[in-house]
């Protein structure tokens, strides 16, 4: 089973994610956190390990309260979405949901991230399995259990806390560099594999529907 991540990888949500953070740094009055003048400027706080990636800033607690306010507000957001899943990976999602199946674990709330889903795929391209922030247990411990009950083989996420949740479970680690993070801090997480685009993600996956096997041959 291929498990995924949601925001920025099957999702485009970067525009509201940062619209978001914008309104919760202005709202939570935090004026350390970095003003961001844009989308492209996500990657300046999403660095290393997620958890503790505003506590260069502030410290651990506001940094954990902050990023509970941010998915509220994402998730409040999102109901404006015009788009639901990436248009290049609603076919392969579709033929793996109706295949093998597939996962998602994601930091977002359940309903949101349903309804979005929803949006674009059929109902037996929608996840076998959906672990979201309303579920107890770290993205590490979600997809343990993942691999030991549904033989979860690979992770696909775009931040470098996405690649060290999957090293730390046991299962390939495959990053995308078309979401959050930065293509540096993706590579100093070390990926088993680097897809630059949609498109490539949706390739990958005709190729693995299982998530097993090799990767291809990391990107340049």
């Amino acid at each position: 089973m291929i498990v995924f991540d949601f925001d920025g990888v099957l999702h485009d949500s970067n525009e509201r994610a940062w619209r978001c953070y914008r309104d919760a740094r202005r709202e939570m009055e935090l004026w350390d956190l970095p003003d961001l003048p844009g989308p492209v400027d996500l990657p300046v706080v999403y660095q290393g390990v997620l958890s503790a990636a505003l506590t260069r800033w502030i410290d651990f607690e506001t940094a954990e309260r902050f990023w509970q306010r941010h998915a509220e507000l994402t998730a409040r957001a999102a109901v404006e979405e015009p788009h639901g899943v990436i248009p290049e990976l609603v076919a392969p999602l579709t033929e793996v949901g109706a295949g093998p199946g597939y996962a998602v674990v994601t930091g977002s709330h359940r309903r949101t991230v349903r309804d979005l889903l929803a949006r674009s795929l059929p109902v037996e391209g929608m996840p076998r399995v959906l672990l979201s922030r309303d579920d107890e247990g770290s993205k590490t411990e979600k997809l343990r259990w993942l691999r030991a009950r549904h033989g979860a083989r690979a992770y696909v996420g775009d931040t470098g806390s996405d690649v060290r949740h999957a090293h730390a479970a046991g299962v390939t680690a495959i990053a995308v560099a078309y979401g959050y993070a930065g293509y540096e801090d993706l590579l100093a997480a070390q990926p088993d594999h680097l897809l630059g685009t949609p498109p490539e993600l949706a390739l990958w996956c005709r190729t693995h529907p299982s998530g097993d096997g090799p990767p291809p041959s990391p990107l340049p």
